[in-house]
C-alpha cells in the first residue's frame, strides 16, 4: 500500500509526503470543540450536569430527561479565524471567515402518568464538532537549506533508469522530470539545480470542512431525582486541504529561478457511537453528572494528489504531476469519559466539568498499519479537559461567562488550546433568544520539509446566535 508520510504536529501537514493515514490524521478526527448553541458555547460547555439544552445530547444525553415540554432550536455561526506564522525574521497573518450551523435539534416530550418515571423524552438533530476551516502564510528567507535537499535525500540510491521508468517515488520522479535535481557522476547519485546561496520560501495551506454529528437520544427521570440518557451518534467527516510550497533563488545567475510544490488531500468519512449519561440532584439546587462515549468507529475514504513546477531563467516552464492515490481505510478514536458538578446562589449558576481521554489509544484496523499504530500509542498520551460556565440571571436577561482548557495530547510537543466565552439570552418560557461569543486561542508548530519547527499562533472569533421555541 503506498502511504504517506507527514513531517507535521497536531493540526498541520508537512510539505514533503510519502505516506497517507497516519498520526496526524488520527489525531486530527479525534480532538473535538463541541459549537453547538449559543448558550451551551457561552457557558464553556459545562453542561454536563445541568442538561435542558440540545448541544449537551452530544456531551451528556441525560440532559434530555430535564425537558418537560417539546422544543425546536436553531443555531448559526459566524466564524474568523486568523492564523500568524513566525518563519524567520518574517510574521505573515492570514485570515479565514465562514459561516455554518453550530446546531439543529428538535425535542419531543412525553409526560408519563401514574408512574415514577415521570416522561420519556426524544431528541433527534445536528451537532458541529470540530471545525477544520484555517489559512495559514509562511513566508521568509532561508540560508541553511531547501526542500531540495530533502528530495535529494529521497532520491539518492534509485538508478535513473528506475527513475525514468517510474520506478520510484512520486517526488523524487517529479523532481526529475522538471530538472529540478539533474545526475551526478555516479549513477544513482543526484545534485540539485537551484545554487548553494539563500532561497526566499513560501507556503499558504487552505482547510475547510469539520466533523458533524446527526443523533438520535432517548432519556427519562426518575422522581425528578435521577435524570438517565443515551444517544446513538452519526459523525460525518469532510476534510479538503490544498497546500501550495514555493521556493525561489536569491542569486539571479542561476538558470534555475523557482520551483513550486502543490498538495490536494480530500477526505470523506461515516462513522458511529454510543454515549450514555447520568445526572442526579443531590438537593433543589446542586447536582452532579457523569457521561461516558465509546469510540467512534470511522470509515473514512480520502485522495491525494501533487504537482510539480520548475521555473528557468530563460523562461522554460517544466511541468509534472504525480501520482493519483485513492485510499479507504477504519480507524477508531478514543473512548472519553466526563464528571461534572453544578450548583446555584441565589441569582448564580456555577457549573464545572471535567473530562478525560487517551489519545494514544486511537487505532487503524486495516493490515499493514502496525507501525503507525505503534507511533500514535508512542507519540500521543492521556489528556484531560476541564470547562467552566456561570449563568447569572437579571430580568429580563441572563448573562453567561464561560471558560475551557483542552489538554495537550503529545508527550514531547507543547501546544494549547483554550477558549474564553460570554453570551446573553432572553427566555420567555415560550421562546428563548440566545447570543454568545467565543474567543479561542492556541499555539502550534508546523514543519516545512526538514526545517525548525515554525511557531504558529492562532486566534478564532465566533459568534453564535439560538433561536428556539417550546410548546
Amino acid at each position: 500500500m503506498t502511504k504517506r508520510f507527514f513531517l507535521a504536529t497536531a493540526f498541520t501537514i508537512g510539505i514533503i509526503i510519502v505516506n497517507a493515514q497516519n498520526e496526524v490524521d488520527a489525531l486530527r478526527y479525534s480532538m473535538q470543540n463541541l459549537t453547538g448553541t449559543a448558550r451551551y458555547s457561552a457557558m464553556g460547555g459545562a453542561f454536563g450536569s445541568l442538561g435542558g439544552e440540545f448541544s449537551n445530547l452530544s456531551a451528556n444525553p441525560a440532559g434530555i430527561g430535564m425537558y418537560q415540554y417539546a422544543e425546536l432550536s436553531l443555531s448559526p455561526t459566524l466564524q474568523l479565524n486568523s492564523t500568524k506564522s513566525y518563519f524567520k525574521e518574517s510574521h505573515i497573518s492570514a485570515y479565514n471567515s465562514k459561516i455554518t450551523l453550530g446546531s439543529l435539534g428538535i425535542i419531543f416530550s412525553s409526560p408519563q402518568k401514574d408512574t415514577d418515571w415521570k416522561r420519556i423524552n426524544f431528541g433527534i438533530g445536528w451537532n458541529q464538532l470540530a471545525s477544520f476551516d484555517k489559512t495559514i502564510n509562511i513566508k521568509g528567507v532561508n540560508s541553511q537549506n531547501s526542500i531540495v535537499d530533502r528530495i535529494l535525500t529521497m532520491t539518492n540510491g534509485t538508478l535513473i533508469s528506475d527513475l525514468a521508468s517510474g520506478n520510484g517515488n512520486s517526488y523524487s520522479e517529479m523532481a526529475w522530470n522538471t530538472y529540478l535535481i539533474d545526475p551526478a557522476l555516479l549513477d544513482g547519485e543526484y545534485i540539485s539545480n537551484f545554487s548553494s546561496g539563500p532561497k526566499r520560501q513560501s507556503k499558504t495551506i487552505n482547510s475547510s470542512g469539520g466533523i458533524h454529528e446527526f443523533l438520535i437520544s432517548i432519556g427519562s427521570t426518575y422522581q425528578e431525582k435521577l435524570y438517565i440518557g443515551a444517544t446513538i451518534g452519526f459523525p460525518t467527516i469532510d476534510y479538503y486541504e490544498y497546500s501550495e510550497y514555493t521556493e525561489s533563488d536569491t542569486d539571479t545567475s542561476n538558470n534555475l529561478r523557482q520551483m513550486m510544490l502543490s498538495e490536494e488531500i480530500s477526505a470523506i468519512g461515516k462513522g458511529y457511537n454510543f454515549k450514555a449519561g447520568v445526572i442526579y440532584r443531590l438537593s433543589n439546587k446542586t447536582k452532579i453528572g457523569g457521561a461516558i462515549h465509546t469510540p467512534t468507529f470511522f470509515n473514512i475514504e480520502e485522495d491525494y494528489n501533487t504537482s510539480m513546477a520548475t521555473f528557468f531563467k530563460d523562461s522554460t516552464l517544466y511541468y509534472s504531476m504525480g501520482y493519483l492515490n485513492l485510499f479507504s481505510y477504519d480507524l477508531i478514536t478514543p473512548l472519553k469519559a466526563s464528571l461534572s458538578a453544578s450548583t446555584i446562589f441565589n441569582n448564580f449558576l456555577i457549573s464545572g466539568e471535567y473530562e478525560i481521554i487517551d489519545y494514544s489509544t486511537a487505532e487503524y484496523f486495516n493490515t499493514d498499519f502496525e507501525n503507525i499504530n505503534q507511533t500514535i500509542s508512542s507519540l500521543y498520551k492521556k489528556a484531560e479537559n476541564i470547562r467552566f460556565g456561570t449563568e447569572i440571571t437579571l430580568k429580563p436577561c441572563i448573562l453567561r461567562l464561560g471558560y475551557a482548557k483542552f489538554g495537550n495530547p503529545f508527550i514531547e510537543r507543547e501546544i494549547s488550546l483554550e477558549n474564553f466565552s460570554y453570551g446573553i439570552g432572553i427566555n420567555n418560557g415560550a421562546y428563548f433568544i440566545d447570543i454568545s461569543y467565543i474567543l479561542s486561542k492556541a499555539t502550534n508548530t508546523h514543519l516545512v520539509y526538514s526545517e525548525n519547527p515554525i511557531s504558529l499562533v492562532e486566534t478564532n472569533h465566533k459568534l453564535l446566535f439560538t433561536l428556539g421555541f417550546r410548546y
